[in-house]
C-alpha cells in the first residue's frame, strides 16, 4: 500500500469520526428524530400545532309507542272473515294508522292479550286468547319491543304465557318483555340499541285480575306495589342503558284522568332518575306532563296513551294515542335527551253492530266517519269535538302534532 493511499484512507476515518462527534453533541437520533415542540414555527412562520378531533355528531332515536292492543273476539272474527275462513287478514283493522310507524327506530305496543294459539282455543273478554296471527301483523307493522306486563297476562295461565312467550323468542329482531321465566332471567336488562343509543325498559302492571302464577313457578313479574323490586329493575337498567323506559300498566279503567297512585310513582320513578313513564291500561288518553326529579333531571310522562285497537263500547275508549318521540346522545358530551315529543292521537271506528272496527290516524278522520261510528245510535254526543275536548284537556299544546291544533 502506497503512502498516498494509506493517507487517504486515514482522513476518511477522521472525517467520519468527526461527523459522529458532531452527531452526538448536537443530540441528533438516527432511528428517531426528534418532534419538533408544540410551539415550534414552520418556515412560513405558521405554529404547529396537535389538531383535536372533531366531535362526533349527536345521534338520534325515533321511538313511538302505541297502547292496549285488546284484541276482542269480534276483531279476529272479522279478520277470520275477511279471509274467506282461512287464517287472518287484519289489513281493514290497522291500515289507517301503519304509517304512523314508518320509519320508527324503535316501536313500542302493549299487547294486552296472551298470543298462546298453539296450546289453547282462542277467546274474547273477558278470559283472552288471540290468534298467532295478530303477533305477526304487530310484527309487520314495525313494532320490536311487545310489552305483556298487564291484567290479561294469566288469562291463559301459566301455560299460556309461556307460549306467548315462546311465540315472539322465534321472532328475533322483537324484544318481548313483561314476564321472566326464571329469576335468573330477571337479572339480565332488556335492552334495544340503536344508532348509538341503548334504551333499558322496566316493566310492571297494577294487577292481573286476581290471577297469579303457581307457588312453584320459576316465572317472575313485578307489580307496582313491590318498591324495592321496581327500584331494583330501574337500576339495573340505568347501569345498562343511555335511556331507561318504564313501562306502567295501571289507574282507573275508563277513566281520563291520571289518579293520585299513578301520580306519586310517576314522581318516584322522576326520583329514581326514569327518562320516560309510559302508561296504559285505562283504555283511554290520560294527561301528559313533564317531572322534575330529585336531581333535577326531566322525566316525561305519558299517564296512559289509551287503547291501540279495541271491540269497547264507551265513547272515551275510542280515543287513543300513538307517541312519538325523538331521542337524542350528544356527540361531545354523550348527554342523551327527548329533543322532540308528539301525542298523535288516532281512533277506533266501528259500524252498527261493533261491526268492521279499524283505526284511524286523526288527520284522516272526517265528520262523515264520526257520523257513521256505531255507537252514535246510542251516545248522541260522540263525534270530532268530544274526542278533540279530551284530547286538548289532557295533552299540553307543546305536544300536538300539527294535525291536532
Amino acid at each position: 500500500m502506497t503512502q498516498n493511499v494509506k493517507l487517504a484512507m486515514l482522513l476518511v476515518a477522521l472525517c467520519a469520526a468527526a461527523v459522529g462527534l458532531f452527531s452526538v453533541s448536537m443530540g441528533f437520533n438516527r432511528q428517531t428524530p426528534a418532534a419538533p415542540p408544540a410551539n415550534a414555527s414552520s418556515a412560513l412562520g405558521d405554529t404547529l400545532e396537535t389538531e383535536e378531533p372533531e366531535p362526533l355528531p349527536p345521534a338520534t332515536v325515533r321511538f313511538v309507542a302505541a297502547g292496549d292492543n285488546l284484541i276482542h273476539d269480534n276483531i279476529y272474527s272479522q279478520a277470520r272473515a275477511r279471509a274467506g275462513g282461512e287464517g287472518f287478514d287484519f289489513t281493514l283493522a290497522y291500515q289507517g294508522v301503519e304509517k304512523l310507524f314508518v320509519g320508527a327506530d324503535i316501536a313500542f305496543i302493549n299487547q294486552e292479550t296472551p298470543i298462546a294459539e298453539s296450546v289453547f282455543p282462542l277467546s274474547g273478554y273477558p278470559m283472552f286468547n288471540s290468534p298467532e296471527a295478530v303477533g305477526d301483523y304487530v310484527e309487520k307493522m314495525g313494532f320490536n319491543v311487545v310489552n305483556h306486563s298487564n291484567n290479561h297476562m294469566f288469562d291463559m295461565g301459566e301455560r299460556g304465557l309461556i307460549a306467548t312467550l315462546d311465540f315472539w323468542a322465534g321472532k328475533p329482531e322483537i324484544l318481548a318483555i313483561g314476564a321472566w321465566r326464571t329469576e335468573e332471567d330477571m337479572k339480565k336488562p332488556l335492552l334495544v340499541a340503536k344508532n348509538g343509543i341503548t334504551f333499558g325498559f322496566v316493566p310492571m302492571t297494577e294487577h292481573t285480575n286476581g290471577l297469579s302464577l303457581p307457588k312453584d313457578s320459576a316465572m317472575r313479574y313485578v307489580k307496582t306495589n313491590e318498591y324495592d323490586l321496581m327500584k331494583e329493575q330501574v337500576e339495573l337498567a340505568k347501569a345498562n342503558a343511555d335511556f331507561v323506559v318504564v313501562s306502567a300498566h295501571w289507574g282507573t279503567e275508563n277513566s281520563t284522568d291520571a289518579n293520585d297512585n299513578q301520580r306519586y310513582l310517576a314522581q318516584m320513578f322522576a326520583d329514581w332518575g326514569v327518562d320516560l313513564v309510559l302508561g296504559h291500561h285505562s283504555h283511554t288518553l290520560q294527561p301528559m306532563e313533564w317531572l322534575e326529579g330529585a336531581d333535577g333531571n326531566r322525566t316525561l310522562v305519558a299517564y296512559s296513551v289509551g287503547n291501540f285497537i279495541s271491540g269497547m263500547l264507551n265513547p272515551q275508549n275510542m280515543l287513543g294515542g300513538v307517541l312519538d318521540i325523538d331521542v337524542t346522545k350528544d356527540g361531545e358530551t354523550g348527554e342523551v335527551a327527548i329533543t322532540r315529543a308528539k301525542m298523535i292521537p288516532i281512533v277506533t271506528q266501528y259500524d252498527y253492530g261493533v261491526k268492521n272496527i279499524r283505526v284511524y290516524a286523526f288527520e284522516d278522520y272526517t265528520p262523515e266517519l264520526a257520523r257513521e261510528h256505531g255507537m252514535n245510535r246510542n251516545v248522541s254526543y260522540f263525534g270530532l269535538d268530544f274526542l278533540k275536548s279530551i284530547y286538548q284537556k289532557n295533552i299540553p299544546e307543546e305536544f300536538w302534532p300539527f294535525q291536532a291544533a
